[in-house]
């Protein structure tokens, strides 16, 4: 596996697998190969030979996505995942429950049925289902607007059903953006690019679930924007690690002040915010790679997901807006 250290958090290109598998036991020994915790697997009918749990995965470390046929009554125990895990049930029958919580999802719904830490139960039957699990840490971070070393780990949600059918309906189409856009080409898939989507996909499940995740206004203190020695760290801190997954957190614990401090200092300034700033910064290089670069060997695409441009579309259109034509034009030179 090759980690990438993004000054962030750490993540891993992606890892795709997949198992079909008959025998209970080998399904069991997979489920807890897969997820690394003791797991409880009991069949309440037996299964047709020719019916297979397939389980189909895609891990980059800081999140993995799941496509998983489970057919049969199953019952799950398994231990604590120490992930936030959510699920949309596309067939079948889905229910579970844990720390006194309930959670379950008819086709076409998007639920929770467990908390990071905690052990849970879970009851299917024949359901073919999309999984999302996410470091809580990241989940955290993104929450509470801290570095991931100093956000709670501690996470608890109040309710395993979205907060409105919008919510679910935002959280749906955000896991399909990522899984079958953003992870579908392992070239685009840079370190830039899986440290947003993973906060990308953090964000839009704190804001789909309730849960204990809230800012500590008590950081969030005022620091004088004329202070231009601030301004002139963050912009260094920035430009040092242009190349790395650094969120606005990183950025004001960098210079031990507030992520609303920096908010504030960017916009007093230089009439932006810091992250847009640093997508401008990164263009640049984008810019250069362009001009430098091979027309027979690289592309457009592959240059703009090196500097975290997600969307090829969307950079040619930024690009065209700065530098006056498209990105396809300065690479053909």
């Amino acid at each position: 596996m090759s980690q990438i250290n993004t000054g962030a958090q750490t993540i891993h290109r992606p890892e795709r697998t997949k198992v079909e598998l008959s025998d209970a036991v080998e399904i069991r020994e997979a489920l807890e190969n897969t997820y690394g915790v003791r797991l409880r697997l009991h069949e309440n009918r037996m299964r047709n030979p020719d019916e297979r749990l397939t389980h189909e995965r895609v891990d980059v470390g800081s999140f993995a996505i799941e496509h998983v046929h489970f057919p049969g009554d199953i019952e799950v125990s398994p231990d604590p995942l120490n992930r936030v895990l959510a699920l949309w049930n596309s067939a079948g029958k889905l229910e579970g429950h844990c720390d006194g919580i309930k959670g379950e999802a008819a086709p076409g719904e998007v639920c929770m049925i467990a908390q990071p830490d905690l052990p849970h139960y879970a009851h299917v039957e024949d359901v073919t289902v999309t999984l999302l699990l996410l470091d809580p840490a990241v989940v955290a971070s993104v929450a509470t607007g801290l570095p991931l070393d100093q956000a709670a780990r501690s996470i608890r949600f109040d309710e395993f059903r979205p907060v409105s059918r919008a919510a679910a309906h935002l959280w749906k189409s955000t896991v399909e953006y990522v899984k079958n856009g953003l992870l579908a080409d392992d070239a685009a898939a840079t370190p830039l690019v899986l440290g947003q989507a993973s906060r990308l996909l953090a964000a839009v499940m704190v804001s789909t679930f309730p849960s204990n995740l809230t800012i500590d206004e008590s950081r969030l203190d005022r620091v004088d924007g004329t202070k231009p020695a601030l301004l002139r760290r963050a912009i260094e801190y920035m430009d040092a690690n242009v190349d790395n997954d650094i969120a606005l957190a990183d950025i004001a614990d960098a210079i031990h002040v507030t992520p609303r401090a920096v908010q504030y200092m960017f916009r007093k300034h230089l009439d932006t915010t810091p992250l847009q700033y640093l997508r401008r910064v990164r263009l640049h290089h984008a810019h250069q790679d362009l001009l430098r670069a091979d027309r027979m060997h690289d592309t457009v695409t592959a240059i703009a997901a090196r500097w975290g441009f997600m969307h090829s579309g969307r950079f040619a259109v930024l690009y065209r807006q700065v530098y006056g034509q498209s990105p396809h034009t300065t690479l053909r030179g």
